[in-house]
């Protein structure tokens, strides 16, 4: 895996365990749902990194269609876990969308934090 994927899933990590202090100590938002909506898109990012890494590999060309097709799987397996929770599951939909939020909060400050490739001429 890429070291800035790495550094985006430890910052997510990093806000996800500051978010449940604020959320268990406050009492502003579920930890529960918190955590969920948190994890659901973790192993969703960590998921979709993993596949377009083997979409991308050079030893890839035979493996397109399999790749793909893991993919859609994937999109569809989130779809249903998101669709039974949501349904199903006593979640807070607030806490669960600022948990699902932290994953987008993690890749912005991270490529805010990364360095600026000077441009070549």
């Amino acid at each position: 895996m890429n070291a800035g994927l790495r550094n985006i899933e430890r910052l997510h990590l990093a806000l996800l365990a500051a978010a449940l202090c604020v959320a268990f100590f406050s009492g502003w938002l579920a930890p529960i749902s918190l955590l969920l909506g948190s994890a659901v898109m973790g192993v969703n990012f960590r998921l979709l990194s993993t596949l377009t890494g083997r979409l991308l590999s050079p030893t890839a060309a035979h493996n397109v269609g399999t790749v793909l097709a893991l993919m859609l799987g994937k999109f569809a397996l989130l779809v249903g876990l998101l669709a039974l929770l949501l349904w199903r599951a006593p979640l807070e939909p607030l806490s669960f969308a600022a948990g699902a939020s932290l994953l987008l909060v993690a890749i912005i400050l991270s490529t805010l934090r990364a360095p600026v490739a000077a441009p070549a001429s």
